[in-house]
């Protein structure tokens, strides 16, 4: 098997490779493609975000390997001619229908962001999301990563500092079923693990080669490295393997999250509802499992995604909680989707997910389409239906949400 972490010049071959190949989505952000001269194909599967085998090593390299663009060198120094960048603009047209067809609203929501992203030196990348503008967006810093990475035993091992909405494994995070490689479609909505994911930041080590995946970090939530002396920080570990499997890309993964982080002052800014009389500390405590299988079956793309995930009780009357889970029992739950692409510009998918606990189950259902106008136009047409029992009473709720998001990325 090929060894896939590719230096720049090999990079360059895989990019020039891949304009020939049928193109893939929009969303496979322009400022990576204008570093590498590489289309979507060369680093994503069927469709942005999920990663292939060039795009973990893409990401393990610290998102540093250059293609065609020029390189301005000296001692010390070896960055990008030109700064690359990104402008996101993604309005959303969203129906709801819930208490069966009593309420109906409908909204349109746009997200302004610019994303600037790659090389900073030799071994040194970044990937930064600035919000602007809106009718939710305040303005700042998004998802924000430094990474730094070196060859280690025919892989590579490096250090990242990170802020991020994409949960806690975002040091170094190539599976594609829930955080940034999980969103085609509005997939990583059915993840149970991602449900149960929040922001955090901390520190992170990490090593990526062709069949091995793993990171250590330490975290806090995105929200304590605000607050004044509040914050510590939980460990975390993941690893994930993806060996070939009958021709495809497995992938196989595991993760467990289990410390402490925060005191009063931190539950009291996040408002977390277990922030009562006799609690004094923040935990974040869950376990999670996740596979997926990519690859093709004649000419059409297929992609398979599926994860179980486990955040622990808050114990009724201790002095912690659990900021995954602030209810008085196990929350739980699963999801699996299938997406494949029958043309070079279609995409279809489905799936399930659900989360449970001693009280209550959320269950949910999805279908989905997008359409690839350009590389770097899709509109994508998503339709969920939520569906919320009560355990005590048995009563529930259902949602349907239908949504046309329209995204173009210049």
């Amino acid at each position: 098997m090929k060894k896939m972490l590719l230096s720049a010049a090999a990079f360059a071959v895989v990019a020039v490779s891949a304009v020939a190949v049928t193109p893939t989505t929009a969303e496979a952000v322009p400022a990576f493609a204008r570093q590498t001269g590489a289309a979507c194909l060369a680093c994503h599967h069927l469709s942005f975000p999920a990663l292939n085998a060039f795009g973990a090593a893409f990401k393990a390299g610290s998102l540093t390997d250059v293609g065609e663009q020029a390189l301005v060198e000296d001692d010390h120094l070896s960055i990008t001619s030109a700064v690359n960048m990104t402008l996101v603009l993604r309005p959303n047209f969203t129906s709801t229908n819930t208490a069966a067809g009593t309420v109906k609203t409908a909204a349109i929501t746009a997200d302004q962001v610019v994303i600037v992203g790659g090389r900073v030196g030799t071994n040194t990348g970044t990937f930064v999301e600035i919000a602007f503008g809106g009718p939710t967006a305040t303005g700042g810093f998004g998802n924000f990563k430094l990474s730094h990475s070196v060859d280690m035993m025919d892989g590579k091992a490096g250090v990242a500092i990170f802020n991020s909405g994409f949960g806690e494994t975002y040091a170094y995070e190539v599976g594609s079923t829930f955080g940034q490689h999980g969103g085609m479609i509005g997939g990583k909505g059915l993840s149970a693990n991602n449900n149960l994911s929040i922001g955090t930041g901390g520190l992170g080590f990490f090593y990526g080669n062709e069949l091995v995946h793993a990171n250590v970090s330490l975290v806090t939530t995105s929200s304590a490295l605000g607050v004044t002396n509040s914050w510590k920080l939980a460990p975390v570990a993941r690893v994930f393997v993806t060996p070939e499997v009958a021709g495809m890309r497995a992938g196989l993964g595991f993760g467990i999250v289990s410390g402490s982080t925060g005191n009063t002052n931190t539950l009291a800014a996040l408002a977390v509802p277990g922030a009562v009389a006799g609690v004094t500390q923040g935990e974040l405590k869950k376990w999670f499992i996740d596979a997926q299988l990519q690859g093709e079956i004649g000419d059409i793309g297929i992609g398979f995604y599926a994860d179980y995930a486990n955040a622990a009780a808050t114990a009724a009357g201790g002095t912690k909680v659990n900021l995954f889970n602030t209810s008085a029992s196990a929350m739980k739950g699963y999801s699996a989707r299938v997406e494949v692409k029958p043309t070079h510009n279609i995409i279809v998918g489905g799936g399930i997910g659900q989360l449970k606990n001693a009280a209550s189950k959320t269950a949910q259902w999805q279908l989905a389409a997008e359409y690839e106008i350009y590389q770097n136009f899709v509109v994508a047409l998503i339709y969920n239906n939520t569906k919320m029992t009560t355990t005590a009473t048995g009563l529930s709720s259902t949602t349907k949400t239908t949504t046309l998001d329209i995204e173009a990325l210049l």
